[in-house]
């Protein structure tokens, strides 16, 4: 598994769509280039559970928080005007 199937099962467990949750992976390629051949490494075999309730949580923080959540969308849209 990589760490891009990671993220789309934290998401689709979190219950968004299939297509959304690529969509958004494809979204963070665009706007982050540098890191979209990460998101291609393995996750470590037998680590693979781990790592999803990890983004789960992580991504559970985010949604109560919406500070985080506005850095992030401004540090996107950043990234973004620049590419």
């Amino acid at each position: 598994m990589t760490m891009r199937e990671a993220v789309i099962q934290a998401h689709i467990e979190l219950g968004w769509s299939r297509e959304s949750a690529e969509l958004s992976t494809q979204a963070s390629d665009a706007v982050l280039p540098e890191a979209a051949a990460l998101a291609d490494s393995p996750v470590k075999p037998g680590m693979e559970r781990e790592f999803i309730e990890q983004l789960k949580q992580t991504y559970r923080k985010m949604d109560a928080n919406p500070q985080i959540a506005q850095f992030v969308a401004a540090e996107i849209n950043k990234r973004a005007s620049r590419n």
